[in-house]
C-alpha cells in the first residue's frame, strides 16, 4: 500500500511540475519566476472546460491569458489585436 501512495504522490508531483512548466512557457518566464508570481497571486488560475468538453487550466498573468491543456498550451488573443 505504501508503494501506491508513493506512486500517487509522484504522479501528482509530475503533474504540478508540468503545469508550472506550462505556465512558465506560456508567459515566457523561467520556472522560479512563475512559481513566485503564482505564490504572490500575480498569476491567477481557474479550472475550465471548453465547448468540446475538454478540461483546461485558464492562466492569467497581467493582460495575457493562456489555456493549458494536458500536453498543449493555447495562447488567448485580445480581440482588439
Amino acid at each position: 500500500m505504501a508503494n501506491d501512495a508513493e506512486a500517487g504522490a509522484r504522479e501528482m508531483f509530475d503533474e504540478i511540475a508540468a503545469l508550472m512548466g506550462g505556465i512558465a512557457k506560456a508567459f515566457e518566464l523561467d520556472e522560479s519566476q512563475a512559481i513566485t508570481a503564482l505564490e504572490k497571486g500575480v498569476i491567477q488560475m481557474a479550472f475550465e472546460t471548453d465547448s468540446n468538453g475538454n478540461p483546461f487550466v485558464l492562466a492569467t498573468y497581467g493582460e495575457k491569458t493562456a489555456r493549458l491543456y494536458a500536453g498543449a498550451i493555447k495562447q488567448e488573443t485580445d480581440a482588439k489585436h
